[in-house]
């Protein structure tokens, strides 16, 4: 099942660190169709994707917009 904009914001919102394989497994997906749907969600500028090590991490942009905020 491949999930609407908003299921996926929510999914992301609810973890607090999210990649692309846990979006992938949750939605029984394959990582090519998780990547397509978060870079709608890129263009959207709804998420960040960040580079760590091997892992590509999906952030939403209001969580980074709210800690810049509280330091």
């Amino acid at each position: 099942m491949i999930p609407t904009t908003e299921e996926l914001l929510e999914f992301i919102s609810k973890k607090e660190l999210v990649n692309l394989t846990m979006i992938a497994k949750n939605y029984d997906i394959k990582n090519a169709t998780a990547s397509d749907i978060v870079n709608d969600l890129v263009k959207k500028k709804l998420v960040e994707i960040k580079q760590i090590g091997g892992s590509k991490i999906v952030i939403l942009k209001k969580r980074i917009t709210n800690e810049k905020r509280s330091n």
